[in-house]
């Protein structure tokens, strides 16, 4: 399932001709109007509430895309394979170079995008004051904007100044208070989903709850691994665990029930095309083919060309079995022919059914919810029930193998969302590029704004 509106773009043609109307009415070329230059003031008109909506959604994805070039070098999902030694440095695990090229190309994107998801609210706030709002569900796909923007910066980022506008900076947050990040999050889909709700969008509400689990359970894995300072890290040692929030398993839940459960497959993409923005981790990974996917996903092409042969992982207990999801998803991301523009998955059923797992995992070891939830997760691929047995060497019936499994399904499942990193540490499951001399070796490493 895909729900997701684009921005208008005039067509070339069309642009052309335009201007040589404009052109032929002038005496002098000086005099010709930009049609394309619009006044502050009109973005404020209840015609324009659309657009802002749109055009926030074209900013996330293109902010998503740019910050995973750098993100997934960094994880053990790509491998930097090309000439540009900025994204070595990413790939050996340090991320925290403020001279680094890509980081400095990439924040902008993502800035621009969290301005304008509070901006846009507070115009259709001022248009609903008014009854000039011309559709109350633009204020739902507004806050899910939002929270996909909001999630998006805890996920990647060490810092954030949340109060910059178009002319002033703010003070930043601090690495102590990312975590807020998730609380905007939630509190963003919440509201979509009350809107959604009265407004009878069975989709945008859906989208939204699944959001809100999202969040409520990116909090809980920030509180293991986010802030260093706090929770005692030090070189070598990360902080791990798993994440268990009552309020993330209850709400992964609710948003299952609205998307039929786990036999409907549901899932909601970032979407790119020519005629909106460019995917920047499809065309640096599958069309310029700077960084590819790891050898840990996929066997590398023998002839040595910085590409593969096909998908390697096996599943973790039926181990002659390739991951489905995992070839599903590398299918996905290498589908369109230019590499330029591969759908990117923000959220599914799938990861609602890995928050519930998590969540039982974490307060029952290896009970028999754990063993229920994630054996439904694994039925969706034809793959045997989790019974409680050795996995991977960690002993029948012990936390360990259910951790283990975990961290399997994760890998396989969130292929390229976004969430490896954090992964890396609350496993104890290092890239093997990393480097004990990178900085950020062992901590949780996110961009730095």
């Amino acid at each position: 399932m895909r729900i997701s509106k684009y921005m208008h773009r005039w067509s070339a043609g069309i642009l052309t001709l335009g201007l040589m109307a404009v052109v032929s009415g002038c005496d002098s070329l000086l005099e010709v109007e930009n049609p394309n230059n619009i006044s502050g003031e009109d973005i404020l008109k209840p015609e324009a509430a659309a657009g802002l909506v749109n055009g926030t959604e074209a900013l996330a994805a293109l902010g998503f895309s740019q910050m995973m070039n750098s993100y997934s070098t960094a994880t053990d999902e790509l491998d930097w394979v090309g000439s540009r030694d900025s994204y070595r440095e990413h790939d050996q695990g340090n991320l925290h170079d403020p001279f680094n090229e890509f980081t400095d190309e990439q924040y902008p994107d993502l800035a621009q995008a969290r301005w304008m998801s509070d901006e846009t609210i507070k115009v259709l706030t001022d248009l609903q004051a008014v009854d000039s709002l011309p559709d109350d569900l633009l204020m739902a796909r507004a806050h899910i904007n939002r929270a996909i923007v909001y999630m998006t910066i805890g996920d990647f980022m060490d810092d954030w100044a949340i109060t910059s506008d178009r002319q002033e900076g703010g003070a930043p947050l601090g690495e102590a208070g990312m975590g807020t990040m998730y609380d905007e999050a939630a509190s963003a889909a919440q509201t979509a989903i009350g809107i959604a709700s009265a407004g009878g969008d069975s989709d945008l509400q859906t989208l939204a709850a699944a959001l809100y689990a999202r969040a409520l359970h990116g909090r809980a894995v920030w509180n293991l691994v986010g802030n260093k300072g706090a929770l005692g890290y030090t070189q070598g040692n990360p902080v791990t665990g798993l994440a268990a929030s009552t309020a993330a398993r209850d709400a992964a839940v609710a948003a299952l029930a609205l998307m039929g459960g786990l036999t409907s497959d549901w899932v909601h993409y970032h979407e790119y095309s020519s005629q909106t923005v460019t995917n920047q981790l499809g065309a640096w990974t599958n069309s310029r083919q700077e960084n590819r996917i790891s050898p840990v996903y996929a066997t590398p092409d023998p002839d040595g060309k910085p590409t593969h042969v096909g998908v390697f992982m096996p599943d973790i207990i039926d181990v002659g079995t390739i991951s489905p999801i995992l070839v599903e998803m590398v299918a996905e991301f290498e589908s369109d022919p230019a590499g330029d523009f591969p759908p990117m998955r923000v959220t599914s059923a799938r990861e609602m059914q890995l928050i519930i797992a998590e969540h039982e995992l974490a307060a029952g070891g290896n009970a028999g919810a754990f063993q229920t939830a994630i054996t439904a997760l694994r039925a969706m691929d034809a793959l045997s029930a989790y019974t409680g047995g050795d996995v991977a060497g960690n002993g029948a019936g012990t936390a360990a193998s259910g951790t283990a499994l975990l961290n399997h399904a994760r890998r396989t499942t969130l292929f390229l969302h976004g969430r490896r990193l954090a992964d890396h540490y609350r496993f104890s499951d290092p890239s093997a590029q990393w480097l004990p001399t990178s900085a950020d070796t062992g901590s949780r490493v996110s961009l730095e704004s």
